[in-house]
Parts: C-alpha cells; structure tokens; sequence
C-alpha cells in the first residue's frame, strides 16, 4: 500500500517493491528511487532523490531525509524522530559491506552530517542524539569501525575523519565541539578503544589523535573509558578461552558491572559511582587472588 499523498514527484518511487509509504512521502524527484520499503511514513524522503539506495525493511519516519541525496546508500532499519534532515545527512550510512545501526532522536542534521558513516566497514548499531552539525561524522567508519555513537560529535565536524582506515571503539558523551576529534585513528594500524565523556569543548580537543595513549595525552580524563572499554574485550576474551582462570559465572558478573561503569561514566555520575562499579567488577570477577591478569591489572590502575 501507498498512502496520504505519497509518491506524487516525478519518479518518487522508482524501481520499488514497497510496503507502506504514507504521510505525504516521496514527493521529490526520484526521492525513493531503489526502495524495497517496509514502511517510510510520516512525509518522509521529500527531498530530491532522498531515499536514492534504500532497501529500509522497517521504518524511516518522523520527516527523516528532506533534503536532496539525504539518505544516499541508506540500507536502514530504523531512522527516526527528524533524523537524516541535512543534504547528503546520511549518506553513506550503511554501506554494501557495512552493519546497520539505527539513528534517532534528530540525529544527523547537518549538510553532510554523517557522510561516510559504515563505508565499508562497521558504524553502530546505533546513532542516538549525535552528528549533528555540517560534516559532523564526516568519514566515520570509513573501512574501519566505529561503535555506538551517543550523545557525540555535535558541531561541524566534530569526529571529522573518525575510523578512517583504523578503529574507534563506542564514542558517548564525546567529540562534541567543533573538530574536538578530527583525525582520529587515521592510520590502518591504529585504533582507539574509546570515547567516553571527554575530548568536549572547550577543554577536551583531541584533533590528530590515532591511539589510546594520544588519546590520553590529549584529554587525560579519557582514561576510564579507555580502561574500562579494554577490560571488556578482555572479558570477551576469556570468555571464548578453555584455559581461563575465571569461572563462566565471574566473567558474566563482570561484565555486566563493567558495562554498567561505562555508562554511568558516560552519563556524568560522580568519580564515587565510577569508582563502585570498578571496585564491584573487581570483586566479581574474583581479582584478589588473580593478581597476574591482565584484566584485573587494568581494573586497579
């Protein structure tokens, strides 16, 4: 079905197998041109070729990619709450060989504002409240990766070449003020763990940063999420390992309170609270008599 005025343009939904566009869409110039919708709704794509390489299976919405070329290589699932609105907004958003996060809450609202977010490489899952500004995750991913991306990068281009050929773990709370993080891991061999609540404006600029320890020397308050980003991939680890010394139960409950550190960090909770989920981490996974692992090392420092 299509519905409430959509698809009115000249060739608004060319070459599409669609289920359900409605609430005045597609009214541009080719705006939905590739689709194989499952549902665009809420005057979405009313830009000129606005949904250009879409294959959305489930929801673009809420006047997401108004404006030309928007939502360019889209492959989406779930943009949402005004998102995609700039020219090119998300165009790269999910490449060929790319993964496919979701975008909410306005995100993406720039000229460009993710430009090459996932080309050919990992972006997501998810954008929420990031990227807004010109050219704001100008090459994120860009055939490295990048993790989640929340409440970041919002000026012009605040994590302009982010991934780039590299690797950048999650990014909250981070990268927000114009090109605060431009360059980062701009080498194929580099990456950063993390960004969690650090490289803002004013203080935290970390522009030609392409390491953990660049990262640190830029803005030192980036060294938790750094630290606790580590210790997770250590715990996916040893969680995969037959030798290791943790028990299948230490490695869950650990994880679980390091995740829950990261995010109270990345929610500005007081150094007390960050401090307890280390400390419960620490105990959990049974550090006291493990002094030689990597894991708990890190946990103490």
């Amino acid at each position: 079905s299509i519905t409430d005025s959509s698809c009115t343009g000249r060739h608004a939904c060319y070459n599409s197998s669609v289920g359900v566009i409605s609430g005045q869409s597609c009214d541009g110039e080719s705006s939905c041109k590739k689709v194989l919708a499952q549902s665009i709704t809420d005057s979405s794509c009313i830009g000129e070729i606005a949904c250009l390489g879409s294959e959305i299976d489930d929801v673009i919405s809420g006047k997401s990619c108004d404006k030309r070329l928007s939502c360019f290589y889209v492959y989406a699932k779930s943009i949402t709450d005004s998102s995609c609105i700039g020219e090119q907004a998300c165009r790269s958003l999910v490449s060929y060989y790319g993964e496919t996060p979701n975008v909410s809450s306005g995100s993406c609202v720039g000229y460009r504002a993710c430009y090459y977010a996932g080309f050919y490489g990992v972006l997501g899952p998810s954008i929420s409240a990031s990227c807004k500004g010109d050219d704001s995750c100008y090459v994120a991913g860009y055939t490295g990766s990048v993790g989640d991306l929340v409440d970041s990068c919002d000026s012009d281009s605040a994590c302009k070449d982010m991934g780039f050929y590299g690797s950048v773990g999650n990014v909250m709370n981070g990268c927000n003020g114009k090109g605060t993080c431009q360059s980062v891991a701009e080498e194929e061999t580099q990456s950063v763990s993390a960004i969690v609540d650090c490289c803002n404006a004013p203080d935290g600029f970390c522009a030609g940063v392409e390491s953990n320890d660049g990262l640190v020397a830029a803005d030192p308050t980036c060294k938790a999420g750094v630290n606790l980003a580590d210790t997770l991939a250590l715990i996916e680890e040893e969680s995969e390992s037959d030798t290791s010394p943790f028990t299948e139960k230490q490695l869950c409950y650990g994880k679980t309170a390091v995740e829950n550190t990261v995010a109270s960090l990345s929610k500005g909770h007081s150094t007390a609270a960050v401090r307890y989920g280390v400390n419960k981490a620490f105990d959990d996974l049974g550090c006291d008599d493990k002094s030689d692992s990597e894991i708990c090392e890190i946990l103490q420092l």
